[in-house]
């Protein structure tokens, strides 16, 4: 199995398995925001209608067996369901249920039997059933889009009644019920709606436009790149949306966002701020600030190939002259936090993974002097679309070259920065990047970062052995057979995880429900229909 995973910034520039999710970063559509449209004034005001923008290029079809784009996530997870999910508001991905009220497991961990809620339907008013779970199966592996990894181990889906399905894999997975629970894991979709608009596609055409799940909000208005409509869906089985119409409005003009926020033209902001401009309203009475625990990981990879750092010893002596949490505190202040852990944090209990790197301040300047690093410049990568890797890679620069090694941040197009390995020798000594999981289970992180097949293995660096021991890890319940992936992984000091990423967000005041609206897995996304205003 291979997951995929995106960065904070870089938004549509998802990997997958084979790259399938088109993901080279699309021209930006840029937005001023500087005429306020009646809805928002009238929002504003303190009607049900919410205004938000996304400061993210978003470009994909927000069809769920092809969006594999972090901002997608607020239209995705806002109209489809899938069996089941992450809890909201929590600070643990905890599996509960959605669809499926509940669940059993075999004992051999084939075969996955859910129970599916009486009293639910599509928005077309056609009501759920098990048909919709074998359908959802077929068609994603159909349309074989960057999410298909996830139901790929599926080998048949039986249906034995209309609120039951039967799910069988050809192997066991312990992962298979957190790709289900992913907010880019199988969604049901209304079989009728697929049928009546097929097309040559699978309905992709008719689902670029338009939606067939069965979440609180219907997509009503589709301006790809530009603006999105959700009105709630009226006969919602859960408990209804109190907003009765969603605006989201994609910009890549912060500041033009920002100072609409502060005109009460629009209700939020989620997507990138920086340092600086998130806690210049941190105490202020026109917009409020919230942060919310994400598993987004900010690291730093070292290229293999590097000559300044060509053994284990070299690069554990480098991660132990990089001072974390001087660089973080200065770089990215409340919007970072610290880690000593190799995998997100939670993911794996703290002394499985703990990385054994102890702050020492004379290392740098020991590895100026040293042969291998002597008269050389260090290069240090970021992509260019990242504020946030920007800020760390110029404050680690600025560290190393006070030490006496010459040192230089470099920004990469967010194409080229995943295509290092195409010239490791012109590729920089070592890259800062962020990214998340697909889903909160350690081979989701593991396979796609540490394995030269996954996808984020930016420079291709191995660790001995690394591919069997997750295969094996895969077999086996709970989380402990990771700490020997862990370890491996350490050992060969090619990565290294500096902090977890917090999701910022502001908004008017008087936006309630912000935390139950978001959740650990999914980043600058909020669920509306906990939202309200008071």
């Amino acid at each position: 199995m291979t997951a995929a995973l995106a960065g904070r910034y870089l938004g549509p520039a998802r990997r997958g398995r084979f790259a399938r999710a088109g993901l080279a970063a699309a021209a930006a559509t840029v937005l001023t925001l500087t005429g306020c449209s009646a809805a928002r004034t009238e929002a504003a005001s303190g009607t049900d209608v919410f205004n938000a923008a996304i400061v993210q290029n978003y470009t994909t079809p927000p069809d769920p067996d092809i969006n594999y784009d972090g901002p997608g996530l607020n239209l995705i997870q806002n109209t489809y369901e899938g069996l089941v999910k992450y809890q909201d508001g929590s600070e643990t991905a905890k599996i509960v249920p959605s669809l499926a009220s509940s669940w059993k497991v075999s004992k051999d961990g084939l075969t996955y039997t859910f129970t599916l809620r009486d009293g639910v339907t599509f928005h077309d008013g056609t009501p759920l059933t098990s048909e919709a779970v074998a359908v959802a199966v077929e068609r994603r592996a159909s349309v074989d889009g960057g999410p298909a990894y996830m139901t790929a181990d599926v080998a048949k889906v039986a249906t034995p009644d209309k609120h039951t399905a039967v799910l069988t894999l050809k192997a066991r997975n312990s992962a298979f019920l957190d790709y289900l629970a992913s907010p880019f894991g199988l969604k049901l979709i209304s079989p009728t709606v697929l049928k009546k608009n097929a097309g040559k596609d699978h309905a992709q055409t008719w689902l670029t436009t338009h939606d067939a799940g069965t979440g609180p909000y219907e997509l009503t208005s589709a301006n790809t790149g530009s603006r999105y409509e959700l009105t709630a869906y009226k006969d919602y089985w859960a408990d209804k949306p109190k907003f009765s119409t969603v605006n989201l409005e994609i910009s890549q003009n912060a500041s033009a966002a920002q100072l609409e926020l502060q005109r009460g033209g629009i209700d939020a902001i989620l997507g990138n701020l920086n340092k600086s401009a998130f806690e210049s309203y941190a105490g202020g009475k026109s917009v409020s600030t919230s942060t919310f625990p994400n598993m987004t990981t900010q690291m730093i990879y070292v290229n293999p190939e590097s000559k300044a750092f060509t053994t284990a010893a070299q690069r554990e002596r480098l991660f132990s002259g990089i001072d974390t949490k001087s660089i973080l505190s200065a770089a990215m202040g409340s919007l970072e936090e610290p880690t000593s852990q190799l995998f997100p944090k939670g993911m794996l209990d703290a002394s499985a993974d703990d990385q054994g790197v102890t702050y020492d301040d004379t290392a740098l300047a020991a590895i100026a002097r040293s042969a291998p690093a002597k008269g050389r410049t260090i290069r240090v990568g970021y992509a260019a679309s990242s504020a946030d890797g920007k800020a760390v890679a110029e404050e680690l620069a600025s560290r190393m070259n006070s030490d006496g090694l010459k040192s230089e941040a470099v920004a990469y197009a967010a194409g080229t920065i995943y295509k290092l390995t195409d010239d490791l020798d012109a590729a920089p000594d070592l890259a800062v990047f962020g990214v998340f999981p697909d889903a909160g289970h350690p081979d989701s992180w593991g396979r796609i970062i540490y394995t030269p097949k996954g996808g984020l293995d930016l420079f291709g660096a191995e660790a001995d052995g690394l591919e069997d021991k997750l295969d094996k890890a895969l077999t086996t319940t709970g989380t402990s057979a990771y700490t020997a992936v862990a370890r491996s992984v350490i050992d060969s000091r090619y990565w290294y995880s500096i902090g977890s990423l917090n999701t910022t967000l502001l908004t008017v005041p008087g936006i309630t429900g912000t935390r139950e609206a978001q959740n650990l897995l999914e980043y600058n996304a909020l669920h509306f229909a906990a939202l309200g205003r008071s």
